[in-house]
């Protein structure tokens, strides 16, 4: 295919979207009022504002464990804004007010605590929302929670400039919020309709307390938020932020280096917004969590944790197929990024240029990675609002390596919502590549699911063909050559106890063959039983019975797990995992079937609201069969140790342990975080290995400090 053929491809799209149906909104709608001044944020109900100009809301049901149920606890919030920000305030009651779990800790760490919540669906799309969780004593937790084809998830990467300031007392706690309209984004327009949901838990017990009314026979909260009008201009997001920023590090071998850079960002509008970088720091603040790396098939997914590319990545998600995972760009020097939304069309276009490229997913793990050749990167997205509650999507992805080699993909996706509970998602992928001297024609990878939900019961199928030459160099793809088919279904009860909220059978099958041919890769049933006994404590057994053809040998396995998690204690939060079974010993000229178990443990102590000590232990022990001679024993040991010295400082060390490797990794981390961009680290980290004699020796260390500085004018 030419570019020419692309860009033609690419206007039909749009020709399409243009002449489907925009979505509808509702008949009835409640309004923000605009207050006449600007309440302080301290976390003190006590401005007459909130009781004379806001729009008081008292009507919060159980979510769980009782559905539409009497909540144990009072809730009363506030709402209302001027032309800066929006303000709401919660008053929490609680009638054991010193059983109130609230930390003082870092952001975004607070899901164990007690906290309130909102979710604001600027675009009213009821797909998407930003999020606020804020606990009793005003730590936030921020993201985007996303529902579509009957997911739902947040994502907890994005970070807002805002106030939130929560005070308990005897009553209970309060909370009060100011979010910046500069700080969000939304349609440029006089009447803007927003989807708002509230939301309060009492961690001791698991309830969910909600507003507006809402029921799980409805899959997602989104669809079933109030629809809330704000009337009038309010300043939007037509700013300009720098963060100058420095890095200097010093590791063993090497001299000190400083490595000084700069972000840049304009809110042209209230939805349109350009992020620039240079020199970008992607110098990560805590090394990625261990897995076990050992005897694997595929790569490892790493999650990304750097700044530039976490902003508004939300739009890059897509139904099955993931081709765009940032992390492929290992090395950037430079990038640009525009997004926003017009009318019903969500768009953004990513570019950077990577110095240090790699075409391996086993090396996104991993640092050091050289070659001759730099890559560019450009990425392009864009969804249009369809129908009710659906959106049909296009994404453009492009490699292009200095030397002429290079990977371009062009895709189209989407989410058709026939009912409340049907859905169907599907995604078409074509990618042509070119590497050295070969070069591949445009070649598909697809993949559809239809899906009903609903309270009881549900149940679907889906299917992916994925070209033997296949590649996305923008995204994750660890396997291809292959068509699958799957069904699914699930019923659940509700007991509505205290401690026993949902029971949930759960049954999956399916089958996996060859692209070109009818040679069976793959084929399991899998039964699972999953226990909920409140929304933050769980317990989950899974029986598979599997075939899985490796090196051409069919090998037929057994497994058996069993996980748990609760915070019903609270100074104590953990959760455990066991599995065992058959499992293959993937050696390309001997492979076998052996039999593993698997061991995991993690738990959080809290002696006080300031120190949290984490511990995560990985055990997987391989045999060459039960009972039998032992292949390998790999233990993986993370401890965290974090004290908070107040809601700005900490304190923070890790300890990783690999016994198969005999590695042990040691880092100290004193953090000053005034709000998102403005930061000072100092760190040390260290790197220890043990010899063939038993001695331990350093294998390198690296001192290194960070400060940027937000300004937005």
């Amino acid at each position: 295919m030419r570019r020419h053929s692309v860009i033609t491809l690419w206007l039909l799209v749009l020709g399409t979207l243009g002449a489907l149906p925009r979505p509808t909104l509702a008949a009835t709608t409640t309004s923000i009022p605009r207050m006449s001044g600007s309440p302080k944020i301290d976390g003190i109900l006590d401005n007459p504002l909130w009781e004379k100009e806001a729009l008081k809301i008292d009507g919060f049901r159980q979510f769980s464990p009782v559905e539409k149920g009497d909540p144990s606890q009072k809730t009363e919030a506030y709402i209302g804004h001027d032309h800066k920000n929006l303000y709401i305030a919660f008053r929490c009651f609680d009638t054991d007010p010193q059983k109130i779990r609230a930390s003082i800790t870092k952001r975004d760490n607070i899901i164990e605590d007690d906290w309130i919540l909102v979710f604001l669906d600027t675009f009213n799309e009821k797909r998407r929302a930003f999020t606020f969780i804020i606990n009793p004593l005003g730590i936030p937790l921020d993201g985007m929670r996303i529902e579509e084809g009957g997911n739902d998830d947040i994502d907890g990467s994005w970070d807002a400039v805002f106030q939130s300031e929560g005070r308990v007392d005897e009553k209970g706690y309060t909370v009060e919020m100011a979010i910046p309209f500069k700080s969000i984004r939304f349609p440029d327009e006089e009447e803007k309709v927003w989807g708002v949901t509230l939301g309060r838990t009492v961690a001791r017990t698991g309830e969910i307390i909600i507003w507006p009314e809402m029921s799980r026979d409805k899959p997602g909260l989104l669809t079933q938020a109030q629809e809330m009008m704000i009337y009038g201009e309010v300043e939007k997001g037509k700013n300009f932020e720098l963060m100058p920023f420095a890095t200097s590090l010093k590791t063993k071998d090497k001299k000190v280096n400083f490595e000084p850079g700069i972000n840049f960002k304009w809110g042209i509008s209230s939805d349109l917004t350009l992020d620039m970088t240079l020199n970008p720091d992607y110098s990560q603040i805590e090394a990625d969590a261990p897995q076990i790396d050992i005897n694997r098939r595929f790569a490892l997914y790493y999650p990304e944790k750097r700044p530039f590319f976490l902003e508004g990545m939300e739009i890059f998600r897509f139904p099955e197929i993931q081709i765009v995972y940032t992390r492929r760009i290992l090395d950037p020097i430079a990038g640009a990024k525009v997004s926003g939304k017009f009318g019903r069309y969500t768009y953004s276009l990513l570019s950077a240029y990577d110095m240090n490229p790699s075409e391996s997913l086993w090396d996104v793990g991993n640092s050091g990675i050289s070659q001759d050749a730099n890559a560019l990167f450009n990425i392009f997205r864009m969804k249009a609002d369809v129908f009710k509650e659906s959106y049909i999507g296009f994404a453009l992805t492009d490699k292009q390596l200095t030397g002429g080699s290079y990977n371009r993909l062009v895709g189209v996706d989407g989410q058709i919502k026939f009912t409340d509970r049907l859905f169907f998602n599907f995604q078409a992928n074509a990618a042509k590549t070119k590497y050295g001297e070969e070069e591949s024609d445009f070649v598909p990878a697809l993949y559809g699911t239809l899906g009903y939900f609903s309270k009881y019961w549900g149940g679907g199928i889906f299917g992916t063909a994925m070209h033997p030459d296949f590649v996305a160099a923008s995204g994750f793809i660890n396997r291809v050559n292959y068509r699958d088919l799957v069904g699914y279904t699930y019923f659940s009860i509700y007991p509505e106890k205290k401690f026993m909220s949902q029971i949930q059978f759960r049954a999956n099958g399916g089958k996996r063959s060859g692209y070109h041919d009818s040679v069976l890769q793959d084929q399991w049933v899998e039964l699972d039983a999953n226990l909920r006994f409140t929304e933050f404590s769980q317990m989950n057994v899974e029986v598979r019975r599997s075939m899985e053809r490796y090196s051409g040998i069919d090998f037929n396995k057994t497994g058996v797990e069993l996980s748990a998690s609760t915070n019903l204690i609270g100074w104590l939060p953990f959760g455990f995992v066991l599995a065992t079974g058959d499992s293959i010993f993937y050696e390309p000229d001997d492979p076998f079937l052996g039999y593993s178990n698997v061991y995991g443990v993690f738990f959080t102590l809290k002696p006080n609201n300031r120190i949290q000590i984490n511990t995560q232990f990985t055990k997987q022990t391989f045999w060459e069969e039960w009972g039998g001679e032992e292949i390998y024993d790999y233990n993986v040991l993370r401890n965290r140790i974090t004290y908070q010295l107040s809601k700005t400082l900490s304190l923070r060390a890790i300890v990783d342990y690999n016994h198969f490797y005999k590695t042990l990794y040691g880092s100290f981390l004193f953090s000053y975080v005034y709000r998102p961009g403005t930061v000072f680290f100092f760190g040390v980290d260290n790197d220890i290995f043990r010899n063939d004699l038993g001695n331990y020796i350093n294998d390198n260390y690296s001192v290194f400090v960070k400060f940027s500085y937000w300004h937005r004018m």
